[in-house]
């Protein structure tokens, strides 16, 4: 059942008025099926352990460390990317290194503007003060004070 979901696959793109020739899709899970998200969870299972704590939601992997200093969690963060790297090599994964950022939470001011240098597949990742996070916005104290102006465009009467 599950190789009948994967098989024979095709897409095309639209671009305005213009259509693709229809392409054969050999990678990947369908987008949008409730299957989709078990598969790739099945698929990652075996993640290498890490210093930093893993939340995974479908395709989504967010690594947490606590540490007392920049430092202390360049040194636990980078290790952990360079495993986590081997295992979607290994795999035939490929993290999107443009979606990847890096944030930091606390309440130093002194420290508002430090950014971690951590890096994924050797690319430094982008360091991002107001990650977006299963749609929920975060900033450096976790005031969670983006939120309301990400909402407000939503709850328009247009958008309704």
């Amino acid at each position: 059942m599950v190789a009948l979901f994967l098989q024979n696959r095709r897409f095309r793109v639209h671009m305005g008025d213009q259509v693709s020739a229809w392409r054969g899709q050999s990678n990947g899970l369908p987008q949008g099926s409730i299957l989709s998200p078990t598969l790739f969870n099945l698929y990652i299972d075996d993640l290498p352990g890490t210093e930093s704590r893993k939340f995974i939601y479908t395709d989504d992997i967010c690594c947490a460390l606590q540490a007392r200093s920049f430092v202390d969690l360049e040194k636990g963060l980078n290790p952990d990317m360079a495993k986590l790297s081997e295992f979607w090599d290994k795999w035939c994964l490929t993290p999107s290194v443009t979606k990847t950022v890096s944030s930091v939470f606390h309440l130093d001011n002194r420290h508002a503007a430090q950014e971690l240098n951590i890096y994924l597949s050797g690319r430094r990742i982008k360091h991002d003060p107001h990650p977006v996070y299963l749609r929920v916005s975060l900033d450096r104290s976790l005031t969670f004070r983006q939120m309301p102006q990400r909402l407000l465009p939503k709850l328009s009467p247009e958008t309704t």
